[in-house]
Parts: C-alpha cells; sequence; structure tokens
C-alpha cells in the first residue's frame, strides 16, 4: 500500500503551515546566533518570542500530515473492500 505524498502535501493548510514556519523558524535561528555572536539581548528576546511559535506550527504541521496519511491510508485499505 503507497500513500501518495504529492497529495497530501498538496493540502491547502499544509502549505500555509510551511509557508509560515519555515521563514519564522529561520529568523527564531538567525536571531539566536546572531544575538550570540554580536552579544545582543534583544535578539535574545526575539528567538524566546519567535522559537515557541515555530515549534508549534512545526508541531501542527506534523499532526496534520501523519492525520492525512493515515486518511489515506484507511481509505486505500477500505477502497478494495467496496469492489467487491
Amino acid at each position: 500500500m503507497v500513500i501518495d505524498k504529492k497529495q497530501i502535501r498538496s493540502d491547502r493548510w499544509l502549505k500555509m503551515m510551511m509557508r509560515t514556519g519555515v521563514p519564522v523558524a529561520i529568523v527564531s535561528i538567525l536571531c539566536l546566533w546572531l544575538g550570540q555572536f554580536l552579544a545582543s539581548p534583544a535578539l535574545g528576546s526575539v528567538f524566546l518570542v519567535t522559537m515557541p511559535i515555530a515549534l508549534m506550527i512545526g508541531f501542527i504541521y506534523n499532526i496534520r500530515y501523519v492525520t492525512l496519511a493515515l486518511r489515506a491510508r484507511r481509505q486505500a485499505a477500505d477502497k478494495p473492500a467496496d469492489n467487491d
């Protein structure tokens, strides 16, 4: 049983979370590194704000992906049973 990953990734909510989550994560990591390198507490504060947002978006993305994959697997398993 093969799950079509392209079909799952074409979900509107997954695309939206990817388009927002990746830039937030990049800003978060840059603030962490630049804050440490430049010894700037302001960038550390930005990191502390953006890190939970990036983690939350990532967790929600993963949960949505697994839910869609399980739904596709269940539909693929039920499909041959309907044809009999």
